[in-house]
């Protein structure tokens, strides 16, 4: 390896080597081949794909046998630019697999001349020796990207994952701040004042009846006041219990549970809300984490839609697409344009947080479901969910 000045041969020093025009250093990404180096340099190079199995340098991937050819007159036009070839002209190639580790397949090089000096077994034979170092050297750089792509693709699902708990705590916190908190708080005010109306009829001596009877209404419309809130309390303690986990889901499975998403947000005068599953559709084989994750979602595109849809009706909808699942929101409220919101936050007119479609994105980057948005000023929104099984 004294001819190359480099440790690993790059593709300059191997056309050097091999007394070549230029040389091209093939790696395979799934059913493709990609340039990941050539001599001379060209700022195209990274656009050229070649499909394993097809072509002179797609053949040497699959059936791993090296090829000399004296004349050859490649097809794709950006691959002639590469080589440097005018229309007609043809040009001498080799070709050879890469092996890496475990004698797999990772690569191909490749390396051409004028037709009148056409490749042979010399040439081929001095190729060959450059070979399994640079089979190993591919391998090697590859494993390191993927490494570093699956380390990169951890540390961000684990970031949205945190994002979105504490999206879901600060959400149940302002639940119960704005709902129970301010019921208990009202109830408190309710029995003081039954309370000290009770107190004043103990402690005086009321010789007026009618007095005495309107103290007696007071107090007992303060305890109905009273009991009133308790009873809201109670009903919005449920409803926050219920959001942090479905028990319906449990027992029943994700239908049972949309079903009771459904009519929960369909209560109060709100807009008409409707459950559509496709009766083909089977969900049972559907993992429980993914139950969980499109129940959520469900959830979440629910509560968004009721809140600032302004719509008349919404329907939430399942059914199976091939070897996934698709849950759909989609509503005839006033719409929005998508580019305005997408932040984790939305602060609203009122100075409230209002968490939204960030979170839904990021509970479908969690589960790798894909996430659609359709919407626009005065059209409604459509969310659709697509989760691969």
């Amino acid at each position: 390896m004294s001819a190359v000045d480099e440790a690993v041969p790059s593709a300059a020093g191997l056309a050097r080597v091999l007394d070549a025009d230029g040389a091209l250093l093939y790696a395979i990404d799934g059913q493709d081949l990609g340039i990941a180096d050539i001599w001379p340099a060209n700022a195209a190079a990274g656009s050229l794909r070649l499909q394993v199995g097809f072509g002179v340098t797609g053949l040497v991937a699959r059936t791993r046998k090296p090829i000399l050819i004296e004349a050859d007159s490649p097809r794709n036009a950006l691959h002639r630019q590469l080589l440097r070839l005018e229309p007609q002209e043809t040009v001498a190639r080799m070709c050879l697999p890469l092996t890496g580790l475990e004698d797999r397949v990772v690569g191909v090089l490749a390396v051409h001349r004028s037709p009148r000096r056409p490749f042979g077994p010399a040439d081929l034979e001095t190729a060959q020796s450059y070979v399994p170092l640079l089979g190993l050297h591919l391998h090697a750089e590859q494993l390191w990207r993927a490494v570093n792509q699956h380390r990169t693709e951890r540390d961000r699902l684990m970031k949205q994952a945190i994002h979105a708990q504490e999206a879901e705590r600060r959400r149940i916190a302002f639940d119960l701040h704005d709902g129970v908190t301010t019921a208990l708080a009202s109830m408190s005010f309710h029995l003081s004042a039954a309370d000290l109306t009770v107190s004043e009829l103990a402690s005086r001596d009321e010789a007026d009846a009618a007095a005495r009877v309107r103290k007696l209404e007071h107090a007992r419309a303060e305890l109905v006041s009273a009991r009133e809130l308790a009873d809201m309390a109670y009903n919005q303690t449920r409803a926050a219990i219920s959001g942090l986990h479905s028990l319906v889901l449990d027992d029943l499975g994700l239908v049972a549970a949309l079903e009771s998403l459904v009519q929960t947000a369909g209560r109060a005068g709100g807009p008409a809300v409707d459950l559509v599953v496709d009766p083909a559709a089977s969900v049972e084989d559907i993992p429980d984490h993914a139950a969980a994750a499109l129940y959520r979602i469900a959830q979440e595109a629910l509560a968004n839609a009721v809140k600032h849809a302004e719509a008349a009706r919404i329907v939430l909808s399942l059914r199976r697409v091939g070897d996934s699942v698709v849950l759909g929101c989609a509503d005839d409220g006033k719409g929005f344009d998508p580019a305005e919101r997408r932040t984790a936050r939305v602060t609203g007119a009122d100075g409230g947080q209002h968490f939204g479609l960030s979170s839904i994105a990021e509970r479908c980057a969690i589960v790798e479901a894909s996430l659609r948005l359709e919407s626009a000023p005065g059209r409604g929104t459509t969310l659709l969910v697509e989760l691969p099984l």
